[in-house]
């Protein structure tokens, strides 16, 4: 499917940091590994919509295949937190097979659709991984170079954070192709201990970077261009009833904090783990295959 052109793995490459990038060298990393992920009803038609969408970031290219790393939530109709199992009875689900999702970026001509062959998530933790094979478009002139982000970096209070995504915002509303937006902020903390990850559905580095729905999946980078994490939680508010029976609205996390997944969550996931089913250096295991 063609579409209308808007301007605007798994470690790809353990870099030491040796100096930081000013705003533009940041975005260009940004805008160089991003992509805007789709979710299609009627794809390839003239009646084709965006039922909704996200972002994503490549991590690796092996023989011009592409692995895009993006939230589980962004690719599947309804994902579950470790908390929503157990207070809610959630339930995982793919999307039914009308819909298509497709990956693109804010500089390529054509889209991709992705087979969900290719879509592979974690229980648990809010990560996904797709795999784009540009070699399927050769043939048909479609091939796109993506550039793989490069990953590391260690967090501390205060250093300078830096993100992008294609949000659902004023200026990209009704648009199956939102622009891409940027966004700057701080580390204000990480959350380390199990409480506050179990609240938190394992995100556990805090900022300052604005997100909005459509930003997940999309990267946080340090002042290395390095992706420290993965953008996908901002601030909620819950309600209860008081001792009068009286709803009250607690902000329960303040809106100026977003959250994103740790990157090297999926290191320790996917090298560190001894499960039958994780081990990156496993060849048994689902992501290795």
């Amino acid at each position: 499917m063609k579409k209308i052109l808007f301007s605007i793995l798994l470690l790809s490459s353990l870099s030491s940091p040796s100096f930081a990038m000013d705003n533009y060298g940041i975005y260009q990393v940004l805008d160089r590994s991003i992509v805007r992920i789709n979710i299609w009803k009627n794809f390839d038609t003239d009646d084709a919509w965006t039922v909704s969408g996200g972002s994503g970031v490549v991590i690796n290219e092996i023989d011009g295949a592409y692995f895009i790393l993006t939230n589980a939530h962004v690719i599947l109709e309804s994902f579950c937190f470790e908390i929503d199992q157990i207070e809610e009875d959630c339930e995982n689900r793919t999307y039914d097979e009308d819909i298509v999702i497709a990956i693109d970026a804010p500089d390529t001509e054509f889209e991709y659709p992705v087979a969900y062959d290719d879509i592979m998530y974690w229980i648990g933790w809010d990560f996904a991984v797709i795999k784009v094979d540009m070699n399927d478009y050769i043939i048909e002139d479609q091939y796109h170079e993506f550039n793989p982000i490069k990953i590391g970096g260690d967090w501390y209070p205060l250093m300078d954070v830096y993100g992008a995504g294609f949000p659902s915002i004023l200026g990209n509303y009704d648009k199956n192709y939102a622009e891409i937006i940027f966004c700057s902020g701080v580390v204000n903390t990480m959350f380390m201990d199990e409480d506050s990850l179990y609240q938190l559905g394992n995100y556990s580095i805090a900022h300052s970077c604005t997100l909005a729905g459509g930003m997940s999946g999309g990267p946080l980078v340090d002042e290395e261009g390095l992706l420290l994490g993965i953008n996908g939680l901002t601030g909620l508010s819950e309600l209860y009833s008081d001792d009068k029976g009286n709803l009250v609205e607690v902000d329960i996390a303040a809106a100026r904090f977003n959250y994103a997944m740790d990157i090297w969550e999926l290191y320790r996931l996917e090298i560190l783990s001894l499960d039958d089913e994780a081990g990156h250096f496993n060849p048994d295991s689902i992501f290795y295959n």
